[in-house]
């Protein structure tokens, strides 16, 4: 298991509603967006006096990459969405199709990770 696995974060499901004018929340969010925050989570950091952890950018994604995977996710959910037709119908499922799809897809993702890797 990993760490986010085992650990359990706590559910936040009480609102706290504060007034304020429009300059007031318009410098609190200019302050939030400085650390990358959501202006929830630089609330909770004001309120609870707790020092905030850094969070680490998310990496660069070429577009055209990003792109091809998403058709790739594309063609996975149709797939699936195929397969949940015909099971809902009582219709055979030909899994020896459906495994020669998913493999081909496979490979598909994999030369298009490969192709930008380089």
């Amino acid at each position: 298991m990993s760490p986010r696995e085992t650990t359990q974060r706590p559910v936040r499901d009480l609102v706290l509603r504060v007034r304020c004018t429009a300059d007031e929340r318009a410098a609190w969010l200019s302050k939030a967006r400085a650390q990358e925050r959501s202006l929830s989570e630089y609330a909770r950091h004001v309120l609870s006096a707790e020092p905030m952890q850094r969070r680490a950018r998310p990496p660069e994604v070429d577009p055209v990459l990003l792109a091809a995977v998403g058709r790739a996710g594309s063609n996975l959910n149709q797939i699936a969405r195929a397969i949940n037709t015909d099971r809902k119908a009582g219709r055979a499922i030909d899994l020896l199709a459906v495994c020669t799809l998913l493999m081909t897809l496979d490979r598909q993702l994999a030369e298009i990770v490969a192709e930008h890797s380089r």
